[in-house]
């Protein structure tokens, strides 16, 4: 029988093995540039750092595998596109759409919010439905957004793109578009980062679609690796860990 002292080190060495993260899955992950876009509260700057609840979530869920997740902030369509011309890429957060379905993978969902239509309080607008918008002069949506192409796609001609909701809500509170359709669970944060005054902005009854938002990796990552980043978001949500970033992000920043 070898000496215990001799066993010491193997036993320490198979430990090991089992806590930490594989090296397999780190060899077979390629490195994948993670790109986003400004939406409060789930991806932002502050103090020149970039942060918020996806932000997070994306960075946890690397941890998970030993890896490392280097994030850019890009406008929204610059995104779109780098996502679908450049290998080795993923975007969050971004509404899974029939359009989209299959040009990229998906990872969530990450959450889901109903789309309505804004418009400023006591502007004198009396809208009930998609037709009344075709009326008005300018309707405020994000270049390149879901929320863009579907209007697009339904021949609205009266569309004023900006390249953030949060200047579409600023041209809303300037009066310089009559309505900008918006998540339901984002406007007042949108709101609050642009100082505006949330009861100055109201919500019409005119619901654009419920709106499923995912992390998207372009075609080429294999899908082992997909369903690795999938597992991870998994993970933490039955661990508990999701709704605690939940609850920091929607319930303490709401405040």
């Amino acid at each position: 029988m070898k000496p215990f002292s001799r066993l010491v080190p193997r036993l320490i060495s198979a430990i090991l093995i089992v806590l930490l993260p594989s090296p397999a899955l780190a060899q077979t992950t390629p490195s994948i540039n993670f790109i986003t876009h400004s939406l409060h509260p789930f991806s932002y700057k502050k103090d020149e750092q970039l942060t918020g609840f996806s932000v997070e979530l994306v960075k946890d869920m690397a941890k998970l595998y030993g890896l490392s997740a280097n994030i850019e902030l890009l406008p929204f369509n610059r995104a779109f596109q780098q996502l679908k011309t450049q290998p080795n890429t993923a975007l969050f957060v971004i509404a899974k759409r029939p359009e989209r379905e299959n040009g990229m993978k998906w990872v969530g969902p990450i959450i889901t919010s109903g789309v309505y239509f804004y418009q400023k309080r006591h502007s004198g607008l009396t809208l009930k439905n998609l037709t009344d918008l075709k009326r008005v002069a300018k309707i405020g949506v994000v270049q390149g957004n879901a929320d863009h192409t579907y209007l697009e796609a339904n021949a609205f001609s009266n569309l004023s793109t900006d390249k953030s909701q949060i200047q579409s809500l600023k041209m809303l509170n300037h009066g310089r578009v009559d309505v900008a359709p918006m998540s339901e669970l984002v406007m007042p944060f949108l709101a609050k980062a642009a100082n505006i005054d949330v009861n100055s902005i109201e919500k019409t009854s005119i619901k654009l679609y419920d709106s499923t938002l995912y992390i998207a990796f372009s075609n080429d990552i294999n899908d082992e690796t997909v369903a690795q980043w999938q597992h991870a978001f998994d993970e933490l949500k039955a661990s508990g860990h999701y709704q605690t970033l939940f609850q920091r992000y929607f319930a303490t920043e709401a405040q």
